[in-house]
């Protein structure tokens, strides 16, 4: 079965993303992405999944805790960035401080001649949480979402 991949342009200030407020008096428009999978926003996915882990931890606060990265930056890291290839991209952020590194899940990206997967999910800082997921996208879709980003920053 394939999936389907949606990106969907947001106002991160306007979401009241923490990270996002220190740009409100900046002057400088910033824009961020939500991921949407199947029609479901990636991060009530990974809050379904994290929650169980989260609760034995005696932190359930944590399960889904992310905020949207911003449109440059996913984009940057699904088409350009050795890092990514190495350690995966990052495709929710910090919701306090909007990094990659202080709290994040990422996945591999990997094409071959007719699709496009995300696989091997990872939060950098729960090794034993796990997530059972993956996804495959037909060429089509995920280019055309990837277009999308790119006409948004024009």
């Amino acid at each position: 079965m394939t999936d389907i991949l949606e990106f969907k342009i947001i106002d991160p200030i306007a979401k009241k993303e923490e990270w996002a407020l220190d740009y409100i008096n900046d002057n400088i428009k910033i824009s961020a992405v939500e991921i949407y999978i199947n029609g479901r926003e990636i991060i009530d996915i990974f809050k379904e999944i994290e929650t169980p882990f989260a609760k034995k931890e005696n932190h359930p606060n944590l399960a889904g805790a992310y905020g949207h990265k911003k449109v440059e930056e996913l984009l940057y890291d699904l088409t350009e960035s050795d890092y990514s290839k190495n350690y995966g991209v990052a495709l929710v952020i910090c919701s306090d401080c909007g990094e990659d590194g202080c709290w994040s899940v990422s996945a591999f990206v990997s094409e071959d001649d007719k699709y496009v997967y995300f696989k091997n999910f990872h939060n950098g800082h729960r090794k034993d949480w796990q997530y059972p997921i993956s996804y495959q996208f037909t060429k089509e879709n995920y280019y055309s979402e990837l277009q999308k980003l790119k006409d948004s920053l024009k």
